[in-house]
């Protein structure tokens, strides 16, 4: 299905067809094996499973993770500037910085503010999009609509992790360790992608499909505010900077809600899995992608047993690779995919 480029919206603009026009990634140097994690968590010694048990059961190898003084909003610009760069754009014009981390420098003002200024986007508007792991996908959803819409003309997603920030080193029970899991896969990054008008009607965003079970929020927490009177008795902190989480819930809603959304989307464009080029998607851990995209796997560009779990930084990370690699060129049809906590499952369709 290829969007029209002449329809009229109701404010008068011209519909357009909007494509990704420039990708970044910024990945900390420190590299940190799964077994440094194992031996601080403490997963042998304290609670007996065999050595090498986390890299068995979380596929994931390696991960970086960024030194203490490393904000999000630093590894957002790097990214943002490598994006800005690839699309060839003056960021003196870009209309709109959009932020999506689910780690920000501070909760206010928004972190988008501070990639904007780092970057040399001075005259745009910004703001931070916020879904968990599917910020990005949000943020590139929403940065299609302002294009579309007349509101912007080029848009700049960028997004900058420091979730490792979020381990519980401490958990005291087996039924702790297991619900700290998923903060033990996370690895530190920032991606970034330039949106705006394509002049080739071919090329561009297609379809999207996104779909929620809002009821399954308690599922999955991380950064919880407790009540003023609930402080912690040690730091007398009202945030709880844990992440914990029922995976093994977390996946079997996710299996149900991933292949419908798929089909869904694929169906709009008129395309079958045999037509996707590639499909990039936020790989929770490699046992997710493994068991969850039987159909697609092997189209996957996967990062996740290299850098673990970036969360919002696993799109733009994979597309980064993929187009250093010059195997993500005009013409090929992708597929993205993205799930979060809370939760929410996105999928677009667009030719490069």
């Amino acid at each position: 299905m290829t969007p029209t480029t002449s329809k009229k919206l109701s404010n008068g603009a011209a519909q357009t067809s909007v494509r990704i026009a420039g990708v970044g990634a910024a990945l900390p140097p420190r590299v940190i094996e799964t077994s440094e994690v194992e031996e601080r968590a403490g997963i042998c010694e304290r609670f007996g499973f065999e050595r090498g048990w986390l890299e068995r059961v979380t596929g994931v190898r390696t991960r970086r993770w960024a030194d203490p003084d490393v904000k999000p909003s630093d590894l957002a610009a790097e990214a943002g500037r490598q994006a800005l760069a690839d699309a060839g754009a003056d960021p003196q014009e870009v209309d709109v910085v959009l932020f999506c981390g689910i780690t920000k420098d501070f909760f206010e003002p928004a972190t988008a503010n501070v990639v904007a200024e780092a970057v040399g986007a001075r005259r745009a508007r910004v703001f931070d999009v916020m879904n968990a792991c599917n910020s990005v996908a949000d943020g590139i959803d929403v940065a299609d609509s302002l294009i579309r819409s007349g509101k912007a003309r080029r848009v700049l997603v960028t997004t900058g992790e420091r979730t490792s920030m979020l381990n519980n080193w401490q958990a005291r029970t087996v039924e702790e360790l297991i619900r700290s899991l998923a903060g033990l896969m996370v690895g530190d990054g920032g991606g970034a992608l330039v949106l705006e008008p394509s002049e080739d009607p071919g090329r561009g965003l297609r379809e999207r499909e996104h779909r929620s079970d809002p009821t399954q929020w308690r599922l999955a927490i991380g950064g919880l505010v407790r009540p003023a009177n609930q402080a912690c008795e040690s730091c007398g902190s009202l945030v709880d900077h844990r992440f914990l989480a029922n995976g093994r819930r977390l996946l079997e809603i996710g299996f149900a809600m991933m292949p419908p959304t798929i089909a869904a989307v694929l169906e709009r464009t008129g395309w079958t899995y045999d037509d996707l080029d590639l499909v990039f998607c936020h790989e929770a851990h490699k046992r997710f992608v493994e068991n969850g995209m039987e159909e697609s796997r092997r189209k996957i560009w996967s990062t996740v047993e290299r850098f673990g779990n970036t969360s919002t930084v696993s799109l733009p990370l994979a597309m980064a690779e993929a187009k250093a690699a010059d195997a993500l060129v005009p013409g090929k049809k992708i597929l993205l995919v993205a799930g979060s906590s809370g939760m929410s499952m996105a999928s677009m369709t667009l030719v490069w």
